[in-house]
């Protein structure tokens, strides 16, 4: 494959480049398993006090490798696959023995109790992690901690190679390397989540504060997750319920500056003394946030609201097990104004003004336009020993999405607009089935077979436009996955085939104006196949290069997209008179990654992928915009063509000092046409981001812990890679590179026997003013300004 990276624009050019180059000489940290090199590593603190203990004593059993734990409590081992166990003592307290099972590299914490304590002996349970050998990055701890109180699709541009496509302020979808929407599958607690994520303004409903880590696949994922994983896949994963008796929470809350945002969220989880297997866990939050503030003026009806909470017990054994889970997302999302307009002229006139022409002052009010929506998951999955063969593991959900949508405007007739119905009214049903058989390891393989099915329907309320049809989507598949190990050689290889039949019905006019329904059924059948190795010639240096193939059946609203949806007006491909119907995508994905790890000062990571796709199915403005009833509005239609996608994505962390740390991250996409040899339009420009970090010595006199003070730089290129006679392609040119500077401050305080974490965070600091190329409402309104966040997060 060959890389062209052509100079960055005049605007932010030389500030962009020194970052990335400096991102590419700094590396991050990234842990990739060998046989004989896997990571084991963990802390050991007070259970009541949570205090660190240093010096005390961790063996491993079975190879009576010892260590003690250093000041902060830390301890780490490189070891072999295989099971373990691991004992923990420590003078005054009672010695802890876990057993695992290690397959990759896992961190185990160890919270012991005092002499004075009675306790029963304890087994930890390990469970292998089923990780396809592409590329991954990982949000937890401290990281995921200065995410609280944003949204999941904002939180992931933490990870380089994710950017977001946004719609205003407050909606934000993730990207994987360019790919977003129908191809990138968000698994939430082990669950694909499905609703209405075909619109590009539509958020994924999931909150974030349920996860203890967000883990992101770079790459196709299609065997394991299903076809439409050709960008990637979000992997949304609570912490394990709870396997010891006692009970314990946590509480976070999340105060910012800009919008009055106020969240709170809390934990209460549990195990019983009388019933040690059955353990259980609640959790609620609650979000508030009113107008935001770009600089020199509010962005009107730009708050929302959110209300979740999910419920889970498991009932676990050595042979057998059963977890339940409960989950609702509520939200209520204002949409900007500034998109409504009335004629061509006023159209032209929005688009190029420095400001909206309507702004506000501040409020929590959330008037018309706004979007309503809730979505509920229920879970049941159980796992049962195979005797010495393995295990199986079965999972059924059910989820359902409800989505209303009102527009600016109500009805012009008083008796409908009196109502206050929404304007589009969609609820979407999905059912999902997998059994799944994980054998143990035969002759250095390690494997899984698997079945899923999937049922959905979609429908819209009476009274509601017919925004998308209705239809039903379903499929069924089988796959298989494999991998290999020996020495410093890991090889994974993985088939899947799925049929999927997509059945529609939507009403329209003919000729005569007369009315009538069309019904349509699409079948397909989808396969994928991936191939990947990972090879470790040193224990500080990794190699993997993986590969995959598959085919994407197109969705419903890439079909038959038609009318008024948040402000915008969109076409289906199929509604364009000559286009015919879609066909499926398939899409050949290769990267290859290095790994400079477990180095005491320099570590990091560099990716370089290439996707092609042929068939590629995207969105494309509408020149002139389209007239309607409602007003003249942003338009959209749904095209096809072959495109390649190539890029680089480095991070790294280099250790200046004892006590300083330097990290870097940058990404490059460069997406072309290759049927009509020019750029793809809307792909995410040039980044960088550098962070220079002083870790404060531990006071215990004052109970202060883990102390920090961190000043980072965020780089923008603007996006010169555009199609050709672009003026006549798009409303807008790309809007000018930014550069933007973030501080953020934290510490633990202990407060009696419980750790308090308390950080500050403030992004934007100098209040620039910049709009961003991937937010659909950068035709209107700048960005956000300057924004101070307060994080309070307490466990008990």
């Amino acid at each position: 494959m060959s890389f062209r990276f052509p100079g960055a624009p005049e605007v932010g050019r030389r500030a962009f480049w020194l970052l990335f180059l400096w991102s590419v000489a700094h590396l991050s940290r990234a842990q990739t398993p060998t046989e004989c090199a896997l990571s084991l590593s963990g802390r050991v603190a007070d259970h009541e006090s949570r205090a660190d203990l240093p010096g005390a004593t961790v063996v491993v059993l079975e190879t009576q490798q010892a260590t003690q734990t250093d000041a902060a409590g830390n301890f780490h081992f490189h070891l072999c696959a295989g099971l373990y166990h691991v004992q923990v003592t420590f003078l005054g307290y009672q010695a802890e023995t876990a057993g695992l099972r290690l397959e990759r590299a896992v961190v185990r914490n160890f919270q012991l109790h005092s002499n004075a304590v009675a306790l029963r002996g304890a087994t930890i349970r390990g469970e292998r992690v089923t990780t396809p050998t592409q590329p991954t990055a990982t949000l937890s701890g401290q990281a995921l901690q200065q995410t609280r109180g944003q949204a999941l699709g904002e939180a992931l541009q933490k990870i380089s190679g994710v950017t977001a496509i946004q719609t205003g302020p407050s909606i934000f979808k993730p990207m994987i390397h360019g790919l977003h929407s129908n191809r990138v599958t968000i698994l939430n607690n082990g669950v694909r989540q499905e609703g209405q994520q075909w619109g590009q303004e539509h958020g994924p409903e999931i909150d974030p504060f349920i996860a203890s880590r967000l883990t992101v696949v770079k790459g196709a994922a299609s065997v394991r997750y299903g076809s439409d994983a050709i960008g990637g896949v979000v992997l949304v994963e609570p912490k394990p319920l709870r396997d010891s008796v006692g009970v314990g929470g946590e509480l976070n809350l999340v105060g910012m500056s800009n919008n009055g945002l106020g969240a709170a969220s809390g934990t209460v989880e549990g195990n019983l003394r009388q019933l040690p297997a059955l353990s259980w866990r609640v959790q609620g939050t609650a979000k508030r946030a009113g107008t935001m503030r770009a600089p020199g003026y509010y962005l009107k009806n730009s708050g929302f609201q959110e209300y979740d909470f999910f419920a889970a017990t498991c009932w676990r054994k050595e042979t057998y097990g059963l977890e339940a889970f409960y989950s609702q997302y509520n939200t209520q999302i204002g949409i900007l104004p500034a998109a409504h307009v009335g004629s061509p002229t006023d159209l032209q006139l929005a688009i190029a003004r420095n400001r909206p022409l309507e702004t506000s002052g501040f409020s929590y009010d959330i008037s018309r336009a706004y979007q309503q929506v809730r979505h509920d998951v229920a879970k049941l999955t159980g796992f049962v020993q195979t005797g010495a063969a393995g295990r199986l593991t079965a999972t059924v959900a059910q989820q359902t999405d409800f989505r209303d949508e009102y527009d600016k405007y109500r009805p012009r007739n008083n008796n409908l607009a009196a109502l206050n119905k929404p304007e589009l009214s969609y609820t979407n049903r999905t059912s999902t089935t997998e059994l799944l058989w994980e054998h143990r390891r035969w002759h250095n393989l390690t494997g899984s077979v698997g079945v899923a099915g999937t049922y959905q329907f979609n429908h819209y309320a009476n009274g509601s436009r017919q925004f998308i049809p209705f239809y039903t989507n379903t499929a069924v598949g089988a796959f298989w996955i494999e991998k290999w190990q020996r020495n410093k050689w890991l090889v994974e290889a993985g088939l899947r085939l799925d049929r999927r039949d997509l059945r529609v019905k939507r009403g329209d006019r003919d000729t005569t104006g007369a009315y009538f329904v069309e019904r349509t059924r699409f079948q397909f059948t989808t396969p994928a196949a991936s191939l990947g190795a990972t090879f470790d010639p040193t224990a500080h240096l990794t190699l993997n290069l993986a590969s995959g193939l598959t085919r994407r059946a197109p969705a419903a609203n890439e079909r038959y997209s038609d009318g008024v949806h948040n402000a915008q007006y969109e076409l289906g491909y199929d509604l364009v008179p000559g286009n015919g119907a879609l066909v499926p995508e398939m899409a050949l994905n290769v990267g290859l990654t290095a790994t400079w790890h477990d180095n005491p000062r320099l570590n990091g990571e560099i990716t370089v992928y290439q996707t092609s796709i042929t068939d590629f199915i995207y969105q494309v403005p509408i020149l002139p915009p389209v007239i309607t009833i409602r007003g003249t509005l942003i338009s959209w239609v749904y095209q096809q063509t072959d495109a390649t996608f190539r890029g680089v994505d480095v991070a790294g962390t280099y250790q200046l000092a004892p006590r300083w740390l330097l990290g870097a991250k940058g990404s490059l996409v460069r997406a072309r046409d290759t049927r009509q040899d020019q750029w793809q339009i809307f792909m995410p420009a040039d980044r960088a981001e550098t962070s220079v970090r002083y870790d404060f010595a531990d006071r215990p006199a004052v109970r202060l812990r883990h102390s920090y003070v961190q000043l980072g730089g965020y780089a923008v290129a603007r996006q010169t890679r555009v199609p050709d006679n672009y003026a006549e392609r798009d409303y807008k040119t790309p809007p000018a590179g930014y550069a933007l500077l973030g501080l953020e401050t934290g510490t633990t305080v202990q407060w009696g026997h419980m750790p308090l974490e308390i950080s500050m965070a403030s992004s934007n600091l100098l209040n620039q003013r910049y709009r961003d190329y991937l937010n659909r409402y950068r035709y209107f309104t700048d960005e956000t300004g300057r924004n101070v966040t307060l994080r309070l997060g307490l466990k008990f």
